[in-house]
């Protein structure tokens, strides 16, 4: 490669590089145009505090007075959470249920209650038969199951108690000797 036709490919190359040039300085104005972010400027009444020489004086401007803007009444403390148990002041809230609870036995008897009414819900909208069939096709009395060692809390009857006199039981072939 002769002289000549280094310096006319320099030429071109500079000329290339140029156009790319005006093309990326043209893509970062366009970014910049759109992140600026052009605030709304408040025209309406405006309260300034300003302190001069010790003393501290509030300024009204645009159609802002002292009866209209600065409430002078004070507003009422909100209502404090009650239980929904036990009636003392509740420090929590369930988030299933909405309800205030104070203790973790109140939010268990909550829960407990909250599981009985959507088992409820369960057994009114797909009518009694269901909750029949469900009792009958149980196990019943044929498999020994352990005692459970706590106690129940509250005095409640558990479902299971009510619906086992509803449960099969395994048929007892009586020979007759007639």
């Amino acid at each position: 490669m002769s002289q000549e036709e280094m310096l006319l490919e320099a030429a071109q190359t500079e000329i290339m590089n140029l156009r790319n040039l005006e093309k990326v300085l043209a893509r970062e104005e366009e970014v910049k145009k759109r992140a600026i972010v052009h605030k709304a400027v408040y025209s309406g009444p405006q309260i300034r505090y300003l302190s001069k020489d010790g003393c501290s004086y509030l300024e009204f401007n645009n159609g802002a007075s002292f009866e209209s803007e600065i409430s002078t009444i004070s507003l009422p403390y909100p209502e404090k959470a009650v239980c929904a148990v036990t009636g003392l002041p509740a420090k929590y809230r369930d988030p299933k249920t909405g309800l205030s609870y104070a203790t973790k036995e109140a939010f268990k008897i909550i829960r407990e209650r909250h599981s009985m009414d959507k088992a409820n819900s369960i057994v009114g909208k797909q009518g009694a038969d269901l909750l029949l069939s469900n009792a009958l096709s149980g196990p019943g009395f044929s498999e020994k199951r352990k005692r459970s060692s706590k106690a129940p809390q509250s005095r409640e009857i558990s479902r299971s108690r009510i619906l086992a006199r509803f449960r099969r039981m395994p048929a007892i072939d009586i020979e007759d000797s007639d």
